[in-house]
């Protein structure tokens, strides 16, 4: 079986948490989110400057409040959460037959007194259900 996939990004940005699992205070990162869609039909998701911007515009929606009690394992789920089903009006006139398969979140932390690494770290969250 082949699978197609498209793969958009990574998109910047910046987000705050609170981590209580790991008694973290309040803390900000920066960090790049890239989307895979699987393609299901003849053409999946319509990479465009429009559409990329919709979904940019989208996932900053998201970022712009502190996510409260969250890992950073927690905000990447909350994140293809919020992503998936999206669909934004710019992206009707291109068509395509897509679903959200896989959003990877790259966090980079700094030296800093809660003890962050200074360097990039990937969480992942994938769909592991069959294809629609």
């Amino acid at each position: 079986m082949m699978v197609r996939t498209v793969t958009v990004g990574p998109f910047l940005i910046f987000f705050s948490n609170v981590n209580v699992a790991m008694g973290l205070r309040g803390h900000f990162h920066t960090g790049r989110v890239s989307v895979t869609f699987d393609t299901l039909g003849a053409h999946g998701y319509p990479s465009f400057e429009t559409t990329n911007r919709a979904l940019l515009d989208h996932l900053h929606e998201l970022t712009r409040k502190t996510f409260r009690d969250a890992t950073n394992e927690d905000v990447a789920d909350r994140i293809f959460a919020h992503v998936d089903g999206f669909r934004h009006e710019s992206w009707e006139r291109y068509g395509g037959y897509y679903q959200l398969r896989r959003i990877d979140l790259d966090v980079l932390g700094v030296f800093d007194d809660i003890g962050h690494d200074a360097g990039w770290t990937r969480y992942s969250v994938e769909r592991q259900e069959d294809r629609l």
